[in-house]
């Protein structure tokens, strides 16, 4: 008879490995994140309080010209580099040269094309920043490969101090510029300076350096692959920054100013949160996808801890946007204050469906991604059109609406075929489905309760509590829930050990 004991200890060593892998990402991605987010969060004062709506609204007509640049810096070969097997040092200077020349070929058009962003928009302050930006694309496409060669070897260490470092140093220029000048140009610092710190630092830790290139035949995969995923990227661009190009064009800096502060709020989850986690699980999913049993657990414990972390926030945002936009911005920025709900409700939407974006790299499934990639951005692009007459405000409420009736048909289309089903992903969201309306009614309740005689800071810290409790015993209403819930605490006894051991 075959003896079972090997295959179980075969099973378990990976299974061993990958749990130590996801601990010590875990630990070290979430140091990072928090320090991060604190970071974010301690500009966004700042410099709201320093600067007006107006420059804002500046700095965030140029945004959308330079994030349609920069999807071509990486031109999706970053992702190619993580999930691929095996890639031989000459094919990543071929690959690192490529990115190099499409960073400098995009500076240069981003200077040559300043003067007609500012016509187009009627702004002349924009053609100086315009063509300053096209620096932070360079940096970019110069640090691609070094940082998806750390991702790629999990060395999540490196990664969360290169992140942490590099925002402090634009934080820290950014809000010295904006004490001493108060000028919209310390907007841009916060960029440049961030980039330039990131460049080095990915250099720096990576230890990888260019040399002999391989032929194109030999990087084609690669090179197909990043089509792809350039291509579905190009498509989601329109489907996120139309809607600021048009509140631009017809509505002005300051209406834009409101939105673009909104939007960057509401994206600081999926910043802080499920772009770590994706950076954590991503090279997990890509090495054991030939094991759909422990491909299925690492996905649906990333999925459903990333929902957790984000999901109740986002409802305290989209139900007390006025006292939480107070606290955080400042009473001058409370006029803004529904056009920041209705992007929370919208980004309740985008929590759900964001992480499926592991399933397609993955899985190899470039080709799917940028169809739906496409789909929705035209999807998109109709809702703001259709809200655009009402302003700021109309533009984020037919977003949010185009978004809740994209969710449902975007877990079905990433699941139609892989280890993870529909079933799961919708058993995954099946308890944040129902915390949502609780902790909605909660918030509300105390907001009826305290009639505006709490501070913003007493009231947001009091809902900030409701509503993680109302969410996390929701994850007991069924098993996956209870899974995750038993993964979760698997994994803090694991932090517990590690801390004690270093102590």
């Amino acid at each position: 008879m075959r003896n079972p004991s090997p295959d179980r200890n075969s099973q378990s060593a990976p299974e061993t490995g990958y749990r130590r892998k996801a601990v010590g990402g875990t630990i070290v991605t979430g140091v990072g994140a928090v320090s991060r987010a604190f970071l974010q969060v301690l500009a966004i004062v700042l410099l709201a309080r320093l600067l007006t709506p107006d420059d804002f609204g500046v700095m965030g007509m140029v945004f959308p010209i330079v994030a349609f640049a920069g999807i071509f810096q990486e031109a999706g070969l970053n992702l190619a580099v993580v999930q691929r097997g095996q890639i031989s040092d000459e094919e990543l200077s071929t690959v690192f040269w490529i990115n190099t020349a499409l960073g400098v070929t995009l500076c240069l058009l981003l200077i040559a094309a300043a003067p007609f962003v500012a016509a187009f928009y009627g702004e002349p302050r924009v053609a100086a920043l315009t063509a300053a930006s096209g620096t932070l694309v360079l940096l970019g496409a110069l640090a691609a490969q070094h940082s998806a060669l750390l991702n790629r070897a999990m060395h999540f260490g490196r990664l969360a101090l290169i992140d942490g470092l590099s925002l402090l140093a634009g934080t820290a220029l950014a809000i010295a510029a904006a004490f001493y000048y108060r000028t919209y140009w310390a907007i841009f610092l916060l960029n440049f300076g961030t980039s330039v710190a990131y460049c080095l630092l990915s250099w720096t830790f990576s230890g990888w350096r260019p040399g002999k290139r391989a032929s194109l035949r030999q990087v084609s995969d690669i090179l197909g692959f990043g089509a792809h995923f350039t291509l579905g990227t190009v498509a989601t661009y329109f489907g996120r920054n139309l809607d600021k190009v048009l509140i631009g064009r017809f509505w002005g800096t300051t209406a834009l100013g409101y939105y673009e502060r909104a939007y960057k709020v509401v994206l600081m989850p999926i910043l802080f949160v499920h772009n770590p986690l994706m950076r954590v699980a991503l090279p997990m999913l890509s090495q054991t996808r030939g094991d759909p049993g422990r491909y299925r657990r690492i996905f649906m414990l990333s999925f459903q801890l990333s929902l957790l972390l984000t999901v109740p926030g986002i409802v305290l945002l989209a139900s007390a946007a006025a006292q939480v936009v107070d606290l955080v911005m400042g009473p001058q920025w409370i006029v803004g204050a529904p056009v920041f709900a209705w992007l929370a409700v919208a980004c309740l939407g985008q929590l759900a469906t964001g992480p499926l974006t592991m399933l397609f790299v993955s899985q190899d499934r470039a080709r799917e991604a940028m169809i739906s990639s496409v789909v929705t951005s035209i999807y998109s692009s109709v809702a703001f059109v259709i809200g655009l007459p009402w302003g700021a405000t109309g533009v984020a409420m037919a977003y949010a609406f185009s978004e809740l009736i994209r969710t449902p048909v975007m877990l079905w289309y990433a699941s139609r075929s892989g280890p993870v089903s529909f079933a799961d992903t919708g058993r995954a969201i099946l308890p944040f489905v129902a915390a949502t309306p609780l902790c909605f009614l909660a918030v509300t309740h105390l907001a009826w309760l305290t009639d505006g005689r709490a501070s913003p800071l007493v009231f947001t810290l009091i809902s900030s509590v409701a509503v993680y409790l109302l969410a996390i015993p929701c994850l007991l209403l069924n098993q996956a829930g209870r899974q995750c819930l038993g993964e979760m605490v698997s994994i803090g006894r694991s932090v517990a050990l590690r801390t004690r051991a270093a102590a």
